[in-house]
């Protein structure tokens, strides 16, 4: 059976907000998390993500860095989600992904369900955080081929976005 990944790319995400957006939106739990890594440029050492105090800062003047969770709630609880973070001097861009059985699995009426929770989680993090654009769509989603959807500054509602990305 192919596995293939589901990705949701943050684009151009204000380096300012990052803070607030994993302590407060993310609220990630220290006991989910599988494996980090993160390269302090300061110390010139490699840390993991609890070392971190802030995320600003680790990625100034720019950086990257990945977090593994057993699971994370993005409207709906997902198992095994990788979380990507490369940032330039002020911008950068989040790609969240995960196993796409954790959407595409049980009944239609369930994705559907799992679907709207995760479209009304990334429009409220989209408006909240003035992101321009979010790309979903198999790994990797920035290829046009492989993206699903992409919700811009056009404005849709979240059953026309679920309905492209369910097809």
């Amino acid at each position: 059976m192919n596995l293939e990944s589901l990705e949701i790319i943050l684009i151009d995400f204000n380096k300012n907000n990052l803070d607030q957006f994993i302590k407060n939106d993310l609220n990630i739990q220290v006991d989910r998390i599988k494996s980090s890594h993160f390269y302090d440029n300061r110390s010139e050492n490699d840390i993991e993500f609890q070392q971190i105090e802030s995320f600003e800062e680790i990625f100034s003047p720019k950086g990257s860095g990945n977090l593994l969770l057993s699971e994370l709630s993005l409207g709906h609880t997902f198992n095994d989600v990788m979380i990507v973070f490369s940032f330039d001097e002020e911008f950068g861009d989040l790609v969240i992904n995960f196993p796409e059985e954790e959407l595409f699995s049980g009944e239609n009426s369930e994705t559907k369900l799992k679907a709207q929770k995760l479209i009304e989680y990334i429009l409220d993090t989209k408006n909240k955080y003035s992101i321009e654009k979010v790309r979903i769509g198999y790994e990797p989603a920035m290829d046009d081929d492989t993206c699903l959807v992409e919700i811009n500054k056009e404005t849709m509602d979240t059953n026309s976005i679920v309905a492209k990305l369910l097809g």
